[in-house]
């Protein structure tokens, strides 16, 4: 290993530190490619963590902010899963809290300069090579449609276009404070991962990129948001007629969403404390197709979109596959975990966005004094983490991307990022 050692950050000073962070470098980009490959290296994490807490013990600065709000959300998803109708399904939703461990372990492993850019130069290598077969998949079958996508190493394309977009907005960032000048590697990297997203077809991700840039150039170069307002319109103005049906399909109020929507709303209605438990709305849901009586709010909104009656009755015609989940990380957490574990979420979620707000602050201040290149690290992990929690959040008002474990941990990387560059007392809430 100590022949290899000039290929790794300078701060990694030990062979146990170097196959830590390796293993977290190959976590969080292979889970583009294999989610099986991801937790395991996940596992080899946690050991080299835990070899490290025997250790050093007491150097190490955990992100104490975040702590309060994800102990209280996993708590109450305990709560919700032993309310629920099936509790050994709804036990099998705690594989996640594998995952949030990462909001843990990220910061602790990535304190160091050259760490976090490292492993953004691996996730973009991946991305890169991800896009590129996704290219060609669309290659081999042009005349494909919304249902036979280009998906990648991936099973589904809604998890494929949402680790591109999460991709493309870390790669923004990076090029944004580390320049363009020094890295023009960035630009084949950048055309392959929006014409792959692009060729996805999946409209809640374009949705949630071009929302995340928007934010990353109005935090970085202001004037510049007419330029990608023109390149938004330019790229739509060019696109082949398939593109744009998906673009002007996104105001038809008779898609399939819309009646799930309201589905979880009525489920919500029905269970609004402790909700009908993790991984039982895919079997809750249905139950409502055959109901004749909306309550009386739901009335009100289905009056909406259609005659209430004439609503059920198309209802009837969607399979149950699509009331899998509800399309909305709101409303599927709230159908899941009832409106309290709603509130809960939106407080971890909130707390990720402040603390990451704070280090960009702390970043461009006067008191930062740990040195150029790492404040530079620090300004691209705390805009890449603005960026990914704008674009998730963004593209979650038509998916239920917080659900899906390769996304989740793409994310949880992102926003856990800027805690390594806090100093060890500005962790804390504000």
């Amino acid at each position: 290993m100590h022949s290899l050692s000039k290929y790794f950050p300078a701060s990694l000073k030990s062979n146990p530190e170097r196959i830590t962070f390796l293993a977290l470098a190959g976590c969080i980009s292979l889970v583009q490619v294999s989610i099986a490959a991801s937790q395991i290296l996940l596992a080899v994490v946690i050991a080299g963590f835990l070899y490290r807490l025997r250790r050093d013990e007491n150097d190490l600065v955990w992100p104490t902010s975040i702590m309060p709000p994800l102990c209280a959300f996993v708590i109450w998803t305990l709560i919700a899963i032993f309310a629920s109708p099936n509790v050994m399904l709804g036990l099998t939703a705690t594989r996640k809290f594998y995952l949030y461990l990462l909001v843990l372990l990220v910061p602790l492993i990535l304190r160091g300069e050259g760490r976090f850019t490292w492993i953004c130069k691996a996730v973009f290598a991946v991305a890169g090579f991800s896009s590129l077969w996704g290219l060609v998949q669309f290659a081999s079958d042009p005349g494909r449609d919304w249902l036979h996508r280009i998906n990648g190493f991936m099973s589904q394309w809604m998890t494929y276009s949402g680790l591109l977009m999460l991709a493309l907005l870390l790669l923004t960032a990076y090029v944004l404070h580390a320049g363009l000048r020094r890295h023009k590697w960035v630009v084949p990297v950048a055309v392959l991962l929006v014409l792959a997203l692009i060729l996805s077809l999946t409209r809640n991700t374009w949705a949630g990129a071009i929302a995340g840039i928007m934010v990353l150039i109005l935090m970085r170069r202001p004037r510049a948001v007419v330029l990608v307002i023109a390149a938004v319109l330019i790229l739509y103005a060019v696109s082949p007629g398939l593109i744009k049906r998906r673009v002007q399909s996104t105001l038809d109020t008779t898609d399939p969403r819309f009646h799930v929507y309201l589905t979880a709303l009525h489920v919500i209605h029905d269970h609004p404390w402790f909700g009908v438990g993790p991984k039982n709305v895919k079997y809750e849901a249905p139950k409502y197709k055959e109901e004749k009586d909306f309550p009386e709010g739901l009335k009100k909104i289905v009056a909406l979109l259609s005659d209430p009656a004439k609503y059920q009755e198309e209802e009837k015609e969607y399979k149950d596959w699509l009331y899998q989940h509800m399309h909305n990380n709101f409303l599927q957490i709230a159908a899941e975990t009832g409106i309290p574990g709603l509130i809960l979420w939106l407080w971890l979620m909130i707390r990720l966005l402040c603390d990451a707000l704070r280090c960009y602050r702390y970043a461009r201040g006067n008191t930062f004094s740990s040195g150029d290149a790492l404040r530079r690290e620090a300004l691209i992990a705390s805009s890449a983490a603005i960026a990914g929690w704008v674009g998730l959040m963004v593209a979650g008002l038509a998916e239920y991307n917080f659900g899906d474990s390769e996304v989740l941990t793409l994310f949880l990387f992102v926003v856990s990022a800027p805690y390594a560059f806090l100093p060890q007392r500005t962790g804390k809430g504000p």
